[in-house]
């Protein structure tokens, strides 16, 4: 599947996967620096450029300050637009914590329109549950944090981590899923009802 990849401006820390082609590449509003700076191609720069340079070329599109959504949505839609069902986000943690936990409500939202988003950065990765997810081990072991999205995320079973559950009715001001770990195996995670926020967090963070 192609993928859609969209530099926010929050916190910059490299760049971790492999543009291939079909893949599209965007840079919202100051996240096009961060793509430049690492010699990366971008096909669409959106923005109100209010935290960084304006861009000149027939791919900028220009928002206006006063908008409904952050930049960093309007790429998200622009990338729905293109046809796109698969998009990482790098710069989208960090900087300012308002949109940090913008571009988190951002991937529930989007997932209920079946769009899967992930948030990455060094060392982590932050992406939406709302059914299962099997993961095959890949030779490095790491925290898997898991928080209710909804007032209470029904059926949750964990298997293949050091804790695991069966059929736990997990609300949202519960903790009991945080600092989770892998234990050098495949692992598996499931609901039944609700929605989950599933947080990847190298040991050395």
């Amino acid at each position: 599947m192609a993928r859609c990849f969209i530099f926010a401006g929050g916190s910059f820390d490299g760049f971790f996967d492999q543009i291939k082609e079909g893949d599209l590449v965007i840079g919202a509003d100051k996240g096009y620096t961060y793509a430049r700076e690492n010699d990366i191609d971008l096909d669409y720069i959106i923005g109100d450029f209010d935290s960084s340079t304006k861009p000149l070329g027939d791919n900028v599109l220009i928002l206006k300050p006063i908008k409904d959504y952050t930049d960093t949505v309007e790429a998200i839609n622009l990338a729905r637009k293109k046809g796109y069902k698969k998009i990482i986000i790098y710069g989208g943690l960090g900087g300012r914590e308002s949109h940090t936990i913008a571009n988190i409500r951002a991937l529930y939202h989007f997932k209920k329109k079946g769009i899967d988003i992930s948030l990455k950065a060094k060392g982590k990765e932050i992406f939406i549950i709302d059914d299962k997810l099997s993961y095959p081990y890949e030779g490095k072991d790491f925290y898997v944090s898991i928080f209710s999205l909804t007032n209470i995320t029904r059926g949750l079973t964990i298997k293949g981590l050091f804790y695991e559950l069966n059929s736990y009715d997990l609300s949202m001001d519960d903790l009991i899923t945080v600092s989770n770990q892998t234990k050098g195996r495949d692992f598996s995670i499931s609901i039944k009802e609700g929605a989950l926020v599933v947080v990847f967090e190298d040991f050395n963070l």
